[in-house]
């Protein structure tokens, strides 16, 4: 049996099409257009420092017409903080509690439906900010998509926590 070719859709293309045209699109389409419609929605107002490419966008524009044509939700979620599957916190290097933090929201995510990339926004709390350089080593291997983000020093983090994120925005195609 010969596998269905997927045509590769643009965003001009999505635009031309009703809503009723698109929501009859095949749903790896209509996730494969999502990528798009979340690429163009990602803005950057001027120049970035080297410290920040990659790593935020300075704010996305939610194309509401688009989100609709293909069936997006969005996903609202946060408290990920660095516990392991017995809600512990096994470690009190921050670096090991960034990257298991990371590791509950690809998780998170994951079962949510959707991807790292199509992450649009993040709030993160640090316990200590002069850590905020180990923290974006750690962030970049997670999320490669640039969302608008910011990490902000709290010294107040319940228990032993180096890091929470306790805000972050994602979208799905909805079956």
């Amino acid at each position: 049996m010969a596998k269905k070719v997927q045509k590769k859709y643009t965003l001009k293309d999505l635009d031309k099409m009703s809503i009723d045209e698109a929501q009859k699109l095949p749903f790896a389409e209509r996730d494969m257009l999502l990528d798009l419609v979340l690429a163009d929605g990602r803005k950057v107002g001027g120049k970035q420092p080297a410290r920040q490419v990659g790593l935020m966008c300075d704010w996305f524009e939610e194309d509401a017409a688009r989100l609709q044509k293909i069936k997006a939700v969005k996903i609202c979620c946060g408290g990920f903080i660095p516990i392991d599957s017995t809600g512990e916190v096994p470690t009190l290097d921050p670096k090991g509690q960034f990257k298991l933090v990371f590791e509950n929201i690809k998780n998170a995510i994951k079962k949510a439906g959707t991807n790292m990339d199509r992450i649009v926004n993040a709030l993160i709390f640090m316990k200590n900010i002069d850590y905020w350089g180990q923290m974006n080593d750690v962030y970049r291997k997670y999320i490669r998509c640039s969302p608008t983000r910011a990490a902000i020093g709290c010294q107040d983090l319940n228990k032993s926590y180096q890091i929470e994120v306790v805000n972050l925005f994602a979208y799905k195609v909805a079956k």
